[in-house]
């Protein structure tokens, strides 16, 4: 019993470890660290909302590039919540909510400020390298974005 509790403890740990590195590994642009987070086969799924089309990123190369790309023309933070997290065995499943500010220089006259908030439902899984995700799925629930042009 003990055991079981120490090892369910120390899986919700290496998860929100790996949460803390998914978002450090974002906001400072390194593709690589973010692909990572991911399993081989990861994917990064956005939700369809409003206007905006849905968006599907799988394995690592692609998704080391959609991070590269992003973070090259945004810099920006992102303040997650804690993950509700559904231990069992080697799988787990997690919910949490996060708000994302950023901002970018469009052009040379153009600058972009922008924040989102929502939440991600998460499937992970425990491999020999660790915790990673398997599944990551981001749905909005607000939007909003600034624009400054130099004069």
């Amino acid at each position: 019993m003990l055991e079981a509790r120490l090892a369910r403890a120390e899986a919700m740990l290496d998860i929100i470890a790996l949460e803390a590195r998914y978002a450090r590994a974002w906001d400072s642009g390194d593709g690589k660290a973010w692909s990572h987070v991911f399993t081989a086969d990861g994917v990064f799924e956005i939700a369809a909302v409003g206007d905006r089309p849905p968006l599907k990123v799988e394995g690592r190369d692609q998704l080391s590039t959609f991070c590269t790309d992003f973070t090259s023309k945004f810099s920006g933070v992102h303040v997650p919540g804690l993950p509700l997290l559904e231990i069992d065995g080697d799988e787990a499943t997690g919910h949490l909510h996060f708000q994302f500010v950023a901002i970018g220089r469009i052009a040379a006259n153009h600058t972009m400020s922008r924040t989102a908030c929502g939440q991600y439902d998460v499937r992970y899984r425990r491999s020999e390298e660790g915790w990673r995700m398997v599944h990551r799925l981001e749905k909005a629930f607000s939007s909003a974005r600034s624009e400054f042009f130099d004069f």
